[in-house]
């Protein structure tokens, strides 16, 4: 049958199914009958979520329907929230109270060679469509931080990350096989923010599954860990397929207190399968926490006080106002700082009625959400209930706590600063080279765009925050719009010294004052190695970004504390982008690791570049 894509809830059936699997070639018997148990006379709510994934999108789409399909035959309550129209809006609009969350996508975990240190404002979340209808190479990281501000699943809720990067241990496809620590780091990433929205457990394949999981879940009184252990059968016997058991382990996580990891490597392929929780959690225990199936199951009535909202305060960036001054955030397409996030606490289950007004106490905005006891989240994101942008300006969020009685507690309220003023475009290019005088990446187009007449300037920061250009000195400037081509030089004609540069932009109006910056690094090579303290003996991946077109692979020369230098070629993956993996010699002294990267590049130029590394 056709993959259907966008939001949809199906209606609720049960009956048995004959699964075909394409990649069986022949019919596979589900292992649990169908229907509904007797002791789960509530429906629960399966919400499947497929982003935009490249070249994989169409395959997670196939695979999502015939596990949604499967859900559905099992007697779940189905909403599908597939690419093209798997936005962020789109999720929390179906995700809330659900019972059993399935999410085929992009994963973009830590430790990853793209950042140096955890961002969970992008990493460990899901990948999603930018807008309604975006490609499927358009897409926008929403990490675990976004995850704990605005998702409440149902209770003993359970997670299936299916075909991700990073979330069972293994990074990316070309990459090579990590060592069991930085495995087990992704794994208790990955599964941190999701814990953190009320699931028990979070089960991560980065390979289609034997096992018809969602009759698994409706029929069966196994535990996590059992579903968990269940191996793949005939051909598939011994695949990542279902469980190896070569060399699996368990772990208490250090992010989730009280949750254990189990890795379960193959000897080959590596970490492709991961569960963690609440290994113990049986599938009884995730059924009685079913409710109608309906968006969200309402809180019971309750014959004492009516809810009252303990707190309420407004951030971004993952960053919580501490002061009674307003939050200013800037919803203007640049994707810096566009949301506002507001984080609460209520006495107890209850729905929270809200109601944003402007400097002139016009409304401009309401919604409802269904929060549980305790701390949750949710956001504006600056429209108004026609889906415009408002104006700049003063705003006020209040809330309403209200039970399924009716009965409401008193009122809080939270200001926001709304100040769009500027618009920062993404650098021409995400790094230079300029110091060799050659006529390749010597120099970097910077633009920002005025919405309006403000004051403005502009400055470029090293990474201890030192100015070393003052491109604008602040001053009044008409809307339009302003650019420059940096070249690597400070203010007083030298090169700066490699190394990361950020390009900040303030904008001063009579409402008020905020920066905004993109980042541009200098120098021939980035490097970002697997592992920020590699031990003696270990393997070690560098990943190479060349800031010029090379005419080969470069090398790398290793000096390690007692013992003489050695070198390596890395390996080409694609455009400027090289892998390095070597096994670090077991001898010489802790230290630290030195590494030139050399290169000559396609004008001949030589190019080099150095990194170190603490060694144990």
């Amino acid at each position: 049958m056709p993959v259907t894509t966008g939001v949809q809830r199906t209606p609720r059936r049960r009956f048995a199914v004959l699964l075909f699997a394409a990649a069986f070639g022949t019919a596979l018997l589900l292992p649990f009958a169908g229907g509904a148990r007797a002791d789960s006379p509530a429906v629960p709510k399966a919400v499947f979520v497929v982003g935009p994934t490249n070249s994989l999108t169409d395959y997670n789409l196939v695979e999502a329907e015939n596990m949604a399909q499967q859900a559905e035959a099992a007697g779940m309550d189905v909403r599908r929230v597939f690419f093209p129209h798997a936005t962020w809006d789109n999720v929390l609009a179906n995700i809330q109270g659900a019972n059993l969350v399935v999410y085929m996508g992009h994963g973009y975990g830590w430790p990853s060679p793209y950042t140096q240190q955890l961002t969970e404002s992008r990493q460990n979340g899901m990948g999603l469509n930018s807008f309604d209808g975006s490609s499927p190479d358009q897409y926008t990281y929403y990490g675990a931080n976004r995850l704990r501000e605005s998702v409440v699943l149902a209770p003993n809720a359970i997670v299936y990350l299916n075909h991700l990067c990073y979330a069972s241990g293994n990074g990316e496809s070309g990459m090579a096989v990590p060592s069991e620590d930085i495995a087990r780091q992704r794994v208790d990433n990955m599964a941190n923010g999701w814990l953190a929205t009320g699931a028990r457990a979070v089960f991560a394949y980065s390979r289609k599954q034997q096992l018809n999981y969602p009759q698994a879940l409706m029929n069966s009184n196994s535990s996590v860990d059992q579903l968990f252990m269940t191996p793949a059968t005939g051909a598939r016997a011994g695949s990542v397929w279902g469980f190896v058991g070569w060399h699996d382990n368990r772990f208490a996580s250090e992010r989730t207190p009280g949750a254990v990891n189990h890795l379960d490597p193959h000897r080959s392929e590596g970490y492709y399968r991961a569960v963690t929780g609440d290994l113990n959690m049986t599938m009884a225990e995730w059924r009685s926490g079913a409710g109608s199936g309906d968006d969200p199951p309402p809180p019971p009535p309750d014959e004492g006080e009516a809810p009252q909202i303990t707190e309420l305060t407004a951030g971004v960036s993952g960053q919580f106002a501490t002061t009674g001054d307003p939050v200013g955030f800037h919803p203007n397409g640049d994707g810096l700082d566009e949301e506002l996030a507001l984080r609460h606490t209520v006495t107890r289950a209850a729905y929270l009625d809200a109601t944003v007004t402007n400097a002139a106490g016009q409304t401009v905005k309401s919604y409802s959400i269904w929060s549980a006891s305790g701390s949750g989240g949710s956001r504006w994101n600056g429209k108004d209930r026609d889906g415009r942008f408002v104006a700049d300006g003063l705003y006020t969020l209040t809330y309403v706590p209200r039970d399924a009685t009716g009965a409401t507690g008193e009122a809080v309220s939270t200001q926001a600063l709304v100040l769009t003023a500027i618009k920062l475009g993404q650098p021409s290019k995400p790094a230079i080279f300029t110091s060799d005088a050659d006529t390749m990446a010597k120099s970097v187009q910077l633009a920002v765009t005025l919405n309006k007449t403000a004051d403005v300037g502009w400055r470029l920061l090293d990474a201890e925050g030192t100015v070393v250009r003052t491109v604008r000195s602040a001053s009044s400037a008409p809307s339009g719009k302003l650019t420059f081509a940096w070249d690597g030089r400070a203010d007083d004609g030298t090169w700066v010294p490699d190394g990361w540069y950020r390009s900040v932009v303030t904008a001063t109006t009579a409402l008020g004052s905020y920066a905004q910056e993109r980042s541009v690094y200098v120098g021939a090579f980035r490097v970002t190695p697997s592992i920020s303290s590699p031990e003696r003996g270990s393997k070690l991946t560098l990943t190479i970004i060349s800031s010029e077109g090379l005419a080969s692979s470069p090398t790398v020369r290793f000096s390690q504390p007692g013992l003489e230098p050695w070198s390596a070629t890395a390996t080409r993956v694609d455009g400027k982008k090289y892998k390095l993996t070597v096994t670090l010699p077991s001898g010489g002294d802790a230290g630290t690791l030195a590494m030139e990267i050399t290169g000559r590049d396609k004008e001949g130029g030589q190019n080099a570049g150095t990194a170190s590394l603490p060694l144990r």
